[in-house]
């Protein structure tokens, strides 16, 4: 039970706290205190350079990221340009032995036809002997 007046221990309480009060702030707070903001401002400090590295890598992969799609666009691009040149090649090629394939067709068409013709002419002249021969044979007179 608390008596009225207070006697003087309590005032002594009252002394050593405030004391006891002012060593730890003294001794403890005020250095935890200074402890925490400096790891505070650390803390801060490290999470703005992180955000701006984290923005800078974000910018590098955009830009690479656009250099790629120049990059696959120019790679396509030139791939369709050889493709286009291949196909230019191959044409003139196909052409160049379509000419050389037709040309020997008709050099051995006019050889052909020259041998046909120089075969026929003895095959002509004996099939209008072996005729008349025939038709005095079997009509006993000459044609």
């Amino acid at each position: 039970m608390i008596k009225l007046p207070p006697d003087w221990t309590f005032v002594a309480q009252i002394i050593c706290f405030v004391v006891f009060w002012q060593l730890m702030r003294w001794a403890l707070f005020t250095p935890v205190q200074q402890a925490l903001a400096m790891r505070a401002a650390r803390t801060n400090g490290a999470r703005a350079r992180a955000d701006a590295l984290h923005a800078d890598a974000a910018t590098l992969a955009a830009s690479v990221e656009a250099e790629l799609a120049a990059g696959r666009h120019e790679g396509a691009r030139q791939a369709e340009e050889i493709r286009r040149r291949a196909e230019a090649d191959e044409q003139s090629i196909q052409a160049r032995h379509r000419d050389q394939a037709l040309a020997l067709l008709e050099r051995e068409r006019a050889t052909t036809n020259a041998q046909v013709a120089a075969a026929r002419a003895p095959l002509r002249a004996d099939a209008d002997r072996l005729a008349a021969t025939v038709v005095t044979k079997v009509l006993g007179r000459p044609a």
